[in-house]
């Protein structure tokens, strides 16, 4: 199965289609890339801790950034940063696993995805 994205979404080039990313942020913070708490930044509500690990923006400015590139923080995250330091994965973020559980088009989309480092969190 081959997910689409729509004509309006087609330069998108992150691993998952966007209506999925669209969904996590919408989870965390209502896709708010202005969210700014005391503890938590940007459309996915990373923590500050996790920001500063995977950005090369301050969280203070995380707000400036687009939902893209956002999601490319996202990306670096869950997909393509982690390390022995924090090897929890997208596992780690609420609601993905919240999504997991609800969505077969996630589980397609992470388990038969072309790049090995997205698929390996298949389970």
């Amino acid at each position: 199965m081959t997910l689409q994205t729509s004509p309006a979404h087609a330069d998108w080039n992150h691993p998952l289609p966007y209506e999925l990313y669209r969904q996590l942020s919408d989870c965390e913070t209502g896709s708010n890339t202005a969210h700014l708490t005391r503890s938590y930044v940007g459309a996915f509500g990373f923590a500050k801790g996790t920001w500063r690990m995977f950005s090369d923006t301050p969280p203070s400015r995380a707000h400036r950034l687009t939902y893209a590139q956002q999601a490319r923080v996202l990306d670096r995250a869950f997909w393509f940063g982690y390390g022995k330091q924090y090897a929890v994965g997208p596992w780690g973020h609420g609601c993905f696993k919240h999504y997991w559980l609800a969505s077969s088009k996630l589980r397609t989309a992470v388990c038969n995805n072309r790049k090995h480092q997205v698929r390996r969190w298949c389970r």
